[in-house]
């Protein structure tokens, strides 16, 4: 778990890149390995794709200027030695203390933290003793200061003159705060030599690619899915809306109707983006009291079918019926649909005319020629998720790529680039 002797890793570069990116969804929505059956299989401790996911996120963490996403990474990484550590049972303890002691002595680098280690795991070993449990202090080790800082800060830990005397049940502990110190310095040490080198790595360039997309795309999303946000927050700042939800909206503003299937969609995504059920309810009441048009196909008003919608907003929001918790549409799925009502709700990336989808892109900024000839291009040649996000990305003008599979992680990921 400490990672000191790197065994050779002869696997090929999709499976290094899915170990990667399993290692980061874990780190980024935790919880026990034993919740998370889809990461076990690369988080299978000292197998190759544990080894090369470790190594993945590290250099990308030494690389990246993201403080977030570092932080995540350092963390996670802590979290999950500490789990491991606590999951052991003593006899396996014993071999892994001694693999640490091992693969020391073969390492060509020695320093005050290594050498720390080493005579921390050399008497962990020795003083190992059946039972002991989280209230248990028949033995102890001394430690600087220095080395356990989580045990010092928590005051749980005697000190005596710089030393730290810390009980047998917090030496898991030590462990933990040692791994931490020697992986950040691991970083510096990665960022150092990778500065001096002149020549670029493809294939770090590509993990490189593959973690931002993945953590700009999902984790951004995740990180933000529990803030609620307003109606009135959301409409006065509507370039952060996807083209396909911002056209359900304006469709709704416009007719003061919405049919069916484009109702159902941007009910759910307002509720996916932190809308409360109120605001959403309030909203339809308010649009569906007008006198509609003919421009939706939608013949309903609210004096006469006011329960039928408030049931359907209920339903959507989980609240009624089988309570469950409806997830966004995604991209893929709502481009393959058989849309009956494009003017209402669709991907207007495969939906829409070329007129039609330029004057929806137009809103909020112009796009010369050239550029609607690419969009364009991506479109005609079935590839509309990635027409969507070369609009993003010209939209919010970041340095970084914007991805996006739902028109949820479109919006958390607009907020992020605005902010």
């Amino acid at each position: 778990m400490f990672y000191l002797q790197v065994p050779d890793i002869n696997i090929s570069i999709l499976d290094i890149e899915d170990s990667a990116l399993s290692r980061l969804g874990h780190f980024a929505t935790y919880s026990k390995l034993t919740n998370k059956q889809n990461h076990l299989r690369y988080l299978r401790n000292s197998s190759l794709l544990d080894y090369s996911g470790f190594l993945s996120l590290r250099t990308h963490a030494s690389l990246t200027d993201d403080q977030a996403l570092k932080e995540m990474v350092i963390e996670g990484e802590c979290r999950l030695i500490s789990e491991r550590l606590n999951l052991m049972k003593p006899n396996y303890l014993r071999k892994y203390l001694i693999k640490i002691i091992d693969d020391i002595r073969l390492f060509d680098v020695t320093n005050d933290n290594i050498d720390v280690l080493l005579k921390f795991c050399s008497e962990y070993k020795d003083k190992q003793h059946v039972p002991c449990n989280e209230h248990c202090s028949a033995q102890s080790i001394e430690v600087p200061w220095q080395k356990c800082l989580t045990l010092v800060s928590n005051r749980k830990v005697h000190l005596n003159q710089g030393i730290a005397i810390v009980p047998c049940n917090q030496w898991n502990s030590v462990l933990v705060d040692l791994f931490r110190i020697i992986y950040i310095k691991s970083l510096r040490t990665i960022r150092r030599s990778m500065s001096a080198s002149n020549s670029n790595n493809l294939q770090i360039e590509y993990l490189s690619e593959k973690i931002n997309g993945y953590y700009n795309s999902k984790i951004a999303f995740w990180k933000n899915i529990d803030k609620q946000v307003s109606l009135e927050e959301l409409i006065s700042n509507k370039i952060s809306i996807p083209p396909c939800m911002l056209l359900s909206l304006n469709s709704l503003f416009t007719n003061h109707r919405l049919a069916h299937d484009p109702r159902y969609r941007l009910t759910l995504f307002l509720k996916d983006i932190g809308i409360p059920f109120e605001q959403t309810l309030a909203l339809f009441q308010q649009e569906y009291s007008k006198c509609g048009n003919l421009g939706s196909a939608c013949t309903h008003s609210w004096d006469k079918h006011h329960k039928q919608i408030e049931y359907n907003v209920r339903h959507t929001y989980g609240m009624v019926g089988s309570k469950k918790d409806y997830q966004m549409t995604s991209c893929v799925l709502m481009q393959k649909q058989n849309i009956q009502v494009p003017d209402e709700g669709c991907c207007p990336f495969v939906h829409c005319s070329k007129d039609k989808l330029k004057n929806i892109l137009e809103e909020f900024v112009s796009i010369d020629d050239d550029e609607m000839n690419i969009i364009n291009d991506l479109k005609n040649s079935d590839q509309p998720i990635q027409a969507c996000h070369r609009y993003a990305h010209k939209l919010f003008q970041t340095s970084k790529s914007l991805y996006h599979n739902t028109p949820t992680q479109y919006f958390f990921n607009s907020k992020k680039a605005i902010i």
